[in-house]
């Protein structure tokens, strides 16, 4: 291993060191709903998308009702980015002269279920199957999208130990940040709330 190796690996571990403690102290009141320093542009923003995709973000919810909504939020984004991938041809930025493989349904499939998990496998050459369109409307977004989920289940999953008489959890919609109620929230607005009420009277 060479000394510019090294001296790489020793600043990124410097850099991690000296970003934990505001950067997790900031997540923790983030995510406990205290008042952060950028309360003040934020807050109204995200006020205004809950309001829009109909989200209680005083409701939080049981084991069941957010392992639900993470579900639905995850079926939303991969049948939304297949159909960006199968469609791509009728968007714009397609390039007929060097998009010259073709985005077959198992193919499309395959990249919509591989970047809805975050395993953004590609089983394909970019430069010829990808239309700008399709790369950042859809996988890039999705990129996004599903960290975000992961993130919200990984949140879940510290709460459930640090809140130990209770079975609330807080709510998806909120942990996985405002932009994942604004993108999924409106599209799976009925059904989920039909489901939660499903949910609920099943967990009583």
């Amino acid at each position: 291993m060479t000394i510019s190796s090294l001296a790489l690996y020793a600043g990124f571990l410097l850099i991690i060191l000296v970003l934990v403690k505001p950067i997790g102290g900031y997540l923790t009141r983030v995510f406990a709903g205290e008042r952060t320093l950028f309360d003040p542009v934020l807050r109204p923003v995200e006020r205004g998308i809950y309001a829009l995709c109909g989200i209680d973000a005083q409701q939080e919810m049981n084991g069941k009702q957010y392992a639900l909504a993470f579900v639905l939020f995850s079926l939303a984004g991969t049948l939304l980015l297949y159909a960006i991938l199968r469609l791509q041809a009728f968007l714009p930025f397609y390039d007929t002269v060097h998009l010259i493989t073709p985005l077959t349904p198992d193919l499309a499939m395959n990249t919509a279920v591989s970047f809805s998990t975050t395993t953004t496998w590609q089983a394909y050459a970019g430069e010829t199957t990808m239309s700008y369109a399709s790369q950042l409307v859809g996988l890039v977004a999705q990129n996004f999208l599903a960290g975000a989920g992961g993130l919200a289940i990984g949140i879940a999953f510290i709460r459930g130990f640090a809140r130990e008489h209770t079975a609330s959890l807080g709510n998806f919609w909120v942990s996985g940040w405002t932009w994942c109620a604004g993108c999924c929230g409106c599209f799976c607005r009925r059904p989920y709330w039909s489901a939660w009420r499903w949910c609920g009277r099943e967990s009583q």
